[in-house]
């Protein structure tokens, strides 16, 4: 067995592709619920130490339901920072109901939100503060998809890449004029790893050609990895979804990790290594579907064995979930998968 490391020098080891000491445990949310019926009265810093996670992370969305101004109290509609109507669910984090820009000519009185607000980084500082040198503070950035899709509104953002390619261009400029300040600003103020959250697939293919995610998406993509990693960080590309079709130019593109590999949607984590293994680290992916809703704990454990079999050997592997561990995933089980973890992930491998 190799010599015990600092959760820091563990998590830097596997997002450099090396052999840490054992297979670094990581999850960027976890729903207030399972924690509380894990250790009852904590708060997320108490459970993130309980539970022996090797990152620490803001563990929500940019919205809390206590901080929003609600435009519809009973359904729990709000308009964000960027003008898009949302809507909050029983998940964290909330689901848009109506774009910011309608018309194309909108644009042109379009104003972003200020990245140099004081209160951009939410409570980020407060993380660092608890967490620097101790463990890597992870935050969740945008590239080029998520933002300017809602503020147009996803299908139609879709439709405009092919019925008015320049306006999809000048939109995702505007957008990126915020979300790049803020990568900036957040590996300034501490962030270590810098989590790119944009979805590009659901289970089944993604949600543009490959044309399309080549020339409207993949330079901004390369933009917001290059801005990270100036400052500093390190960067993780994470999307749900069948990435196959576009997986070649995600790698391309040059994260230091690629975050899910959601198993439902066919991205076999050691077909994903042998493939791309030697150019990018890969977190993931016990299903947080139906295995851990609904699987037995033999499962899990069994599942949580096979994923670092197939993607641990050599190093550059975290273990996480396919997604995040929400409200509907029993307690019992992820506290199982992260147990099996330890037992099954100290290196060197059996």
């Amino acid at each position: 067995m190799k010599k015990e490391m600092s959760h820091v020098e563990r998590v830097f080891a596997a997002l450099e592709r090396k052999e840490p000491d054992r297979v670094p445990i990581h999850e960027s949310v976890v729903d207030e619920h399972v924690m509380q019926a894990m250790l009852p009265g904590c708060d997320y810093y108490q459970f993130n130490d309980w539970l022996g996670l090797d990152t620490a992370s803001l563990n929500r969305s940019s919205w809390r339901k206590d901080n929003v101004q609600y435009l519809d109290e009973e359904r729990k509609f709000f308009r964000d920072k960027w003008g898009v109507v949302r809507g909050f669910g029983p998940e964290c984090v909330p689901y848009p109901v109506e774009a910011a820009i309608r018309r194309p000519e909108d644009l042109k009185s379009y104003t972003p939100p200020d990245p140099e607000d004081p209160d951009a980084l939410g409570h980020l500082p407060e993380v660092v503060a608890r967490y620097k040198g101790i463990k890597p503070v992870t935050v969740i950035g945008r590239d080029a998809f998520f933002d300017p899709s809602h503020v147009r509104g996803v299908e139609q953002f879709l439709m405009d890449m092919i019925d008015n390619p320049k306006f999809v261009h000048e939109l995702i400029e505007v957008c990126q004029s915020y979300d790049l300040r803020i990568i900036e600003r957040s590996v300034k103020a501490g962030a270590d790893i810098v989590i790119l959250g944009d979805d590009y697939a659901d289970k089944n293919n993604p949600m543009m050609s490959p044309a399309h995610f080549k020339e409207f998406i993949l330079p901004g993509l390369k933009k917001a990895i290059k801005v990270a990693r100036d400052a500093g960080a390190y960067v993780v590309k994470h999307s749900d979804g069948n990435l196959w079709p576009i997986l070649d130019m995600i790698i391309e593109a040059g994260p230091d990790a690629l975050n899910p590999l959601e198993p439902v949607a066919g991205m076999d984590i050691g077909e994903v290594k042998a493939k791309y293994g030697d150019r990018v680290a890969l977190i993931g992916n016990i299903d947080c579907g139906a295995l851990l809703s609904w699987g037995t704990r033999e499962e899990v454990r069994a599942a949580v064995r096979d994923c670092i079999a197939s993607a641990a050997v050599g190093g550059g592997h975290l273990l996480s979930s396919s997604n995040s561990i929400h409200s509907s995933v029993k307690p019992e089980n992820y506290l199982t998968m992260v147990e099996a973890g330890r037992e099954f992930g100290a290196y060197p491998l059996s």
